[in-house]
């Protein structure tokens, strides 16, 4: 009796084995249908991808694709953003590469440092493909307490312009901006030209004063152009200065300086150094 219940055991369990064996054959040959499918996609790879920022948060992205075998299809990228190079990656900007050099490039607004990406999502001939993550840092500038000084003066004398430049050297740390030329413009009341006045120093603690020319009634500010690694800003007030009694001639004949070229009004709200406290520049 024994054996019989041995030999019964036995039996249900080389048929309990084959089973799994003809489950595990027939879960297989799917997956290996699908991964021989993958295979079959040509590789592609990126190719000296770059990223950097102007003064003003402008981003230019450069980079090149290849693979084993001529690209002939301009294939659709996304370029995509972190704040700390890990996580929450968002598509911003949508570019081609062109089927030629096979080359793509993009300039595009975007005021925040952090870290950048390219990606091609694949298609029925190439396999997807992630280039290289590319840091992209420029640190947040401000313009503080600037004001304009008298509030009422005879036409073509002269005021002081006065305010203070900091910078963020670390996500929690700012101070002031040493040894930085800060641009004081002015437009007259009632129209929309700004015109360059004068080019102010900030000193040890970042704080900048300049006399400047008071040629009508109107508005003044000052601006801070960047550096090769901060953001541009411009004071968030505009002080607006009266002017009074007559000086004869014409604006052209008082030498009024020529136009601010290329002026981007409220340039400190939206340059922040950095997306999180974590992120940190190398």
């Amino acid at each position: 009796m024994r054996r019989i219940t041995l030999g019964i055991l036995s039996a249900s369990a080389a048929m309990c084995t084959l089973t799994a064996v003809q489950s595990a054959a027939l879960a297989d040959a799917p997956v290996a249908h699908a991964a021989q499918a993958r295979l079959d996609l040509q590789p592609i790879y990126f190719d000296a991808f770059s990223v950097s920022y102007d003064p003003f948060a402008n981003v230019t992205v450069n980079g090149g694709l290849r693979s084993d075998s001529a690209i002939y299809s301009a294939l659709p990228l996304t370029i995509e953003y972190s704040s700390d190079g890990k996580t929450g990656w968002t598509v911003k900007k949508n570019v081609t590469a062109d089927s030629g050099g096979n080359a793509f490039n993009a300039t595009f607004y975007y005021g925040r440092s952090g870290y950048w990406r390219a990606r091609f999502a694949g298609d029925g001939t190439y396999q997807a493909a992630t280039s290289p993550v590319r840091k992209a840092w420029r640190w947040r500038t401000e313009i503080h307490k600037f004001k304009v000084s008298p509030k009422k003066v005879r036409k073509n004398h002269y005021v002081t312009a006065s305010g203070s430049l900091i910078r963020w050297f670390s996500d929690t740390r700012h101070g002031g901006y040493s040894g930085r030329k800060v641009r004081i413009i002015f437009r007259f009341k009632g129209k929309k030209t700004w015109y360059h006045l004068a080019w102010a120093k900030t000193n040890g603690k970042g704080k900048f004063s300049k006399k400047v020319r008071a040629y009508g009634k109107g508005y003044y500010a000052a601006e801070f152009e960047g550096g090769s690694g901060t953001f541009a800003s411009e004071s968030s007030n505009t002080p607006y200065v009266k002017t009074y009694g007559r000086t004869g001639g014409s604006v052209i004949a008082q030498a009024l300086p020529g136009p601010v070229v290329n002026r981007t009004p409220a340039l400190s709200g939206p340059f922040l150094a950095g997306g999180s406290a974590a992120a940190r520049r190398d």
